[in-house]
């Protein structure tokens, strides 16, 4: 976007699209895009799409609302690279379950650098499912990115030790061969990666399963394998992953739709800073769709928080996928 000369309040009519479009960058699960806007003149409403929910993989709509809560940071940066001065309310109106946030333009300020930078960030953020570099991610930039999380509201927790790395590898594990072997779970699975899902501007095309399924269960953390035991087009590498890949958990104290929507804005803030600095990051989110795996994932990490997602840090090692698919704007714009 570009940012507004002046110190006029904004319009934000005059900037749905451009507000729908840096939003619509945010992840979530299976990049289903899982949310609708409505756009007047001071105001923001970010509203659920149910049709986008995956009821298998995230039956309670934990899920959905983490990519809703990434949306709203993207919103808020937006805002902020307008120069408008923003108050967001969370689940403003009990009456309307699936409106996820109101956000208001009260003013007018400036972007901060750290905006900025963030927002610099989101069209080259990637989720990369294929090897990456023995290069350490150094102590000050690991206390950055917590930093990051924090101010979101959220918790980054390292997992560092022996013991801790083989207990949570174990669970992500046991959580990727169950589901693999739940033909709901499967189902679901093919129809975000079909053809007609990727046409529609939405799912997770080949070029980012990343690598095969033999070399994504024989890594350290096992991957998910988005083909779903079957064989893709063009054939994926085969090349073995990291022996030591960077894991973190993001939590959140509470466990509510507000917490989820908060655990989102955090996902999205660090993994656009982790960009900011050469990072790259994949999701190994199996345990905690799980409820008593995610229930002993707290249990081996000691957590009086909640796991949010997993996340797989570090340096790429080759090139990085092209961007997933996009929702055309006006699917996503609300009259």
């Amino acid at each position: 976007m570009t940012t507004v000369p002046g110190s006029t309040v904004p319009d934000l009519t005059r900037h749905a699209t451009a507000l729908a479009t840096v939003m619509s960058r945010a992840p979530s699960l299976h990049n289903a895009q899982p949310w609708r806007l409505r756009v007047t003149t001071d105001t923001v409403e970010l509203h659920a799409d149910r049709g986008r929910h995956l009821p298998v993989a995230d039956p309670d709509g934990r899920q959905l609302h983490l990519g809703l809560g990434a949306a709203l940071l993207a919103l808020r940066l937006a805002v902020a690279d307008l120069r408008g001065d923003a108050r967001v309310e969370l689940l403003p109106d009990p009456d309307q379950p699936d409106l996820a946030a109101r956000l208001y333009v009260v003013g007018h300020r400036d972007p901060t650098a750290t905006e900025s930078a963030l927002l610099a960030a989101i069209a080259s953020r990637r989720t990369v499912r294929t090897p990456f570099t023995a290069r350490e991610i150094p102590v000050p930039l690991r206390v950055a990115l917590g930093e990051h999380a924090l101010a979101e509201g959220a918790r980054l927790r390292w997992v560092e030790t022996p013991g801790e790395r083989h207990g949570v590898a174990a669970l992500v594990t046991v959580a990727e061969h169950r589901q693999l072997a739940d033909p709901a779970y499967r189902a679901e699975l093919a129809n975000w990666t079909s053809s007609s899902t990727l046409a529609a501007g939405a799912g997770v095309p080949p070029t980012s399963y990343g690598v095969t399924a033999g070399a994504g269960h024989a890594a350290p953390f096992p991957l998910r394998d988005f083909a779903g035991g079957r064989e893709v087009v063009p054939p994926r590498p085969a090349d073995a992953m990291e022996d030591h890949p960077v894991i973190a958990a993001l939590c959140t104290d509470g466990d509510r739709p507000a917490d989820w929507l908060t655990g989102g804005q955090a996902l999205l803030r660090v993994l656009l800073a982790a960009t900011t600095a050469g990072l790259a990051s994949s999701q190994l989110n199996q345990p905690i769709e799980i409820p008593a795996l995610r229930g002993q994932l707290r249990d081996e990490l000691r957590l009086d928080a909640w796991p949010q997602l997993l996340l797989r840090l570090g340096h790429p090692a080759g090139p990085l996928p092209p961007p997933t698919p996009r929702r055309p704007v006006t699917d996503i714009l609300l009259p």
